[in-house]
């Protein structure tokens, strides 16, 4: 008897394995920082974030296929970001400039609803992640500080529209929660930002 239950449950895995199709691809686009991470001040009136600056980002996924409308894609996608260079005033003196760049490595899972098929027409995303963030400020007078944080939970939702079995635009808002204060403190609480993907699939 138990090795028929056996028998029977690998069968069904195997089963289950056969239809999911598991695809892969690479993804690539820009990035736009929105809330806090684009506008906020500190007491000096020098920006925090990255304002009037803008992103990229790479990265690359797996798609796991169950039926034609539901979808499980897992992903690694490194984000870059660089702001503005600013003035920065000390007591009234000129003194230098400072820049500030971001990077966001990102590993998540998003769940994709396609409305008709995964090879052509419209999708719903979301999903979460796991982010490692690290913030460098560039000073042309001193040493380039930064600070790091790691393990930070990340959310995000959006769609898109799939062109055809490899290629599809999307775009979506991501929320990344981080650490205000402290010794690796940002001054502020989320990194916030708008993406617009161009996403490339084989095996489809």
């Amino acid at each position: 008897m138990k090795k028929m239950i056996l028998v029977l449950l690998c069968l069904s895995t195997t089963g289950l394995a056969a239809q999911t199709r598991i695809n892969g691809g690479i993804q690539a686009g820009l990035n736009a920082p929105t809330g806090d991470f684009a506008d906020k001040r500190d007491g000096n009136g020098d920006y925090m974030g990255v304002h009037d600056g803008l992103g990229v980002h790479f990265g690359g996924h797996l798609d796991f296929n169950f039926n034609p409308h539901s979808q499980l894609r897992l992903h690694l996608t490194v984000n870059g970001f660089a702001g503005k260079e600013q003035d920065i005033y000390t007591g009234g003196i000129y003194d230098g400039t400072r820049q500030n760049g971001f990077s966001v490595t990102q590993i998540g899972g998003d769940y994709v609803h396609n409305f008709t098929s995964p090879i052509l027409g419209g999708y719903f995303l979301a999903g979460a992640s796991l982010n490692g963030v690290k913030a460098t400020y560039k000073f042309s007078n001193y040493p380039d500080p930064d600070a790091s944080q790691s393990g930070k939970l990340g959310i995000r939702i959006g769609g898109g529209y799939t062109f055809n079995r490899r290629f599809s635009l999307e775009g979506h808002i991501d929320h990344v929660g981080v650490d205000k204060s402290g010794p690796d403190g940002f001054g502020f609480d989320a990194l916030t930002w708008v993406t617009v993907s161009a996403v490339f699939r084989f095996g489809r």
